[in-house]
């Protein structure tokens, strides 16, 4: 994803940081799309860049006050300020407290030549990432960690730690990463440098702050709840460029259409579509669309993701430093189609694990068979280290562990397209979130009420699970649900949830009959089908290779036995083979890769301190 970079280091050869710079920012460059610059002030051992899209805020950089005394380099999105320049004025009438007032995903690095100090910050999700390295006397820091692997070759090898919450949870815990020494900088975090080997690390928020508030009442809650959306909802629709809804057939999209201004101009609206049948998302988006008068579009799976597989599953793995396992090799390709209709995406994801208590964060204990004894371990440590995670107040946990950890891999690759928005992270609304009665966020009640008093006619249609509707309160709506619920248990057992006992029977008439019956009703993947069709040689190929069998953690008889039961398409072991090739690839696109391979070409120009060169689009 698109981000800032950069070396604070006391080492006088100009020629060679600014070599390792340049390495660098080419491993940010995927898009001939994305613009990018430079700042360096050799003098202070401060070499500064950025990678964005294209009239996002780091068009803006570098931002350099009226005094020349501070410059700032800032990427991601702030909602509480029409432009980047104002946070300077912020900075300087605030000092470092400036941070609190800023709210989004983001992430910077504030030169101050009055101080002499060097301030590396993000916001206090931590949802824009910060990875970084300390060694003799450099510091060296980038929004991916591809970035510090380009310079650090020493980093090119599996983390054991990490590698065993990776493979029981499909990531990676407490702000360390599947590298060795290389770290994350803490979501609400200003390090500031006074020297390149003088760091003083601080939070500047707590989430603390927040549980200490009082718990309201329903209704108290309700009525905070809805002044709340109304009052946030217009910043995430304000912008330089075309905002574009993915409108889904769930609850989240559905509060974002109905609390969205009224003086909003129409805005275009997009749905993921799947291979087999219009699923209930596409049906249920389109009347929303056509009852609000907005264009509405979807955006289908054709048959040429599986011709280039290869290609997007790499490009998974590669954008988001491994964080999204091949199972999410959609995300870049549908978002590179919603890119087509609107360069910024607003979206209603976290709404269910902020609004409602939902997590998909938990163990899968198929991974113990993965790996050799001696790995095993540090599986069951992250294990342990999990239910310690679980521990936190719920909206704490939902907040700063499992969307920034969990889901972030998904995020990534959307934004290595397009710029994402979700109100559901904004600080107002999460800060309230403490306040809800317990019960409130273990049902959809206040959400449905919500839509039905921010838009009525929205409160007719049905969801995609049967909620809401013109006829909620008869028995015709209750069967609704039922039936849409027990497609939705159905095609999960169909795809990764099928017993290894009935994948037996996976071939028979009753279970053919059944496939045509609940596939793509509810859902727009469906690899564990895919990996016996459409990319079985794709799998058997990796799977069957000489030296994915060989990598030192991976248990070489299971392995085998893995491999022969793809190829007689017997079994269900999805999450196995997504596990254990989305690391083949990690080895094979991160680790071993050729970084002095350029990519893309570097800028023209830069600026060195107040000679400013700033590259454009490439």
């Amino acid at each position: 994803m698109p981000g800032i970079l950069g070396i604070i280091t006391e080492n006088t050869d100009d020629g060679a940081i600014r070599s390792q710079l340049s390495t660098m920012m080419r491993t940010m460059l995927h898009e001939q799309f994305y613009t990018h610059g430079t700042y360096l002030i050799p003098e202070r051992g401060c070499y500064l860049g950025w990678v964005g899209h294209p009239n996002s805020v780091t068009d803006e950089n570098p931002i350099v006050s009226a005094s020349r005394q501070s410059v700032l380099i800032f990427t991601g999105e702030h909602f509480s300020h029409n432009d980047a320049s104002q946070l300077l004025t912020l900075y300087e009438t605030k000092g470092e407290s400036f941070l609190l007032d800023l709210n989004g995903w983001f992430a910077g690095i504030l030169v101050d030549l009055r101080e002499g100090t060097i301030r590396l910050f993000n916001d206090r999700f931590g949802m824009h990432r910060l990875y970084y390295q300390e060694r003799k006397g450099t510091f060296i820091f980038a929004s991916e960690a591809k970035a510090l692997l380009s310079v650090r070759p020493e980093a090119r090898r599996l983390d054991l730690r990490g590698l065993g919450e990776f493979l029981g949870f499909g990531t990676v815990f407490d702000y360390r990463t599947l590298f060795p020494s290389i770290a994350l900088v803490p979501g609400g975090s200003a390090w500031t440098f006074s020297a390149p080997t003088t760091v003083h690390r601080r939070r500047y928020f707590d989430p603390r702050t927040w549980e200490q508030q009082p718990i309201l009442t329903e209704e108290a809650f309700y009525t905070q709840l809805k002044s709340t959306m109304t009052r946030i909802l217009p910043a995430y629709f304000r912008s330089r460029d075309t905002v574009g809804i993915s409108l889904t057939g769930g609850i989240d999209t559905r509060i974002v259409v109905a609390a969205r201004p009224s003086a909003t101009p129409p805005t275009p609206c997009y749905t993921y579509g799947g291979l087999y049948r219009d699923c209930f998302d596409v049906s249920a988006a389109r009347e929303v669309a056509a009852a609000c008068g907005l264009r509405h579009r979807v955006l289908p799976l054709e048959r040429d993701f599986f011709d280039d597989f290869d290609d997007h599953a790499g490009k998974s793995v590669w954008l988001t430093d491994g964080c999204l396992d091949i199972c999410g090799s959609h995300e870049v390709y549908y978002s590179q189609r919603a890119r087509a209709l609107a360069p910024i995406r607003l979206t209603g994801n976290y709404g269910s694990e902020i609004l409602r208590s939902v997590t998909t964060f938990k163990y899968s204990a198929s991974s113990e068979r993965l790996v050799e004894p001696e790995v095993l371990p540090y599986v069951r440590a992250g294990l342990a280290a999990f239910a310690e995670i679980t521990t936190a107040p719920g909206v704490t946990f939902a907040a700063f562990k499992d969307i920034p950890w969990h889901l972030y891999g998904r995020l990534a690759a959307a934004q290595s397209q397009l710029i994402v928005r979700s109100p559901y992270m904004d600080n107002d609304l999460v800060k309230l979130m403490y306040q809800a009665p317990p019960a409130a966020r273990k049902v959809n009640v206040l959400a449905l009420r919500l839509i039905a008093d921010l838009s009525p006619l929205l409160s007719k249609i049905a969801t995609d699970m049967g909620y809401a509707g013109d006829d909620a309160s008869l028995p015709v709506a209750s069967l609704r649900r039922l039936h849409r619920y027990c497609l939705f248990k159905g095609e999960w057992y169909y795809n990764a949830g099928m017993p290894q006992w009935l994948s037996r029977f996976d071939r028979g008439l009753l279970a053919q009959a059944a496939r045509r019956f609940v596939v793509g009703s509810h859902k727009i993947e469906h690899y564990r089908l895919w990996f016996q069709e459409e990319l079985f040689d794709w799998v058997q190929s990796l799977l069957s290779d000489s030296v994915s069998v060989t990598r030192p953690y991976v248990n070489r008889q299971f392995h085998r036995e893995l491999a022969r039961a793809h190829a007689r398409g017997v079994g269900n072991y999805m999450n196995e083979i997504s596990t254990l090739l989305t690391l083949e690839l990690v080895h094979r696109v991160l680790l071993e890769r050729d970084y002095t391979a350029s990519t893309l070409p570097m800028p023209a120009v830069e600026r060195t301190a107040g000679r400013l060169l700033i590259g454009g689009r490439v």
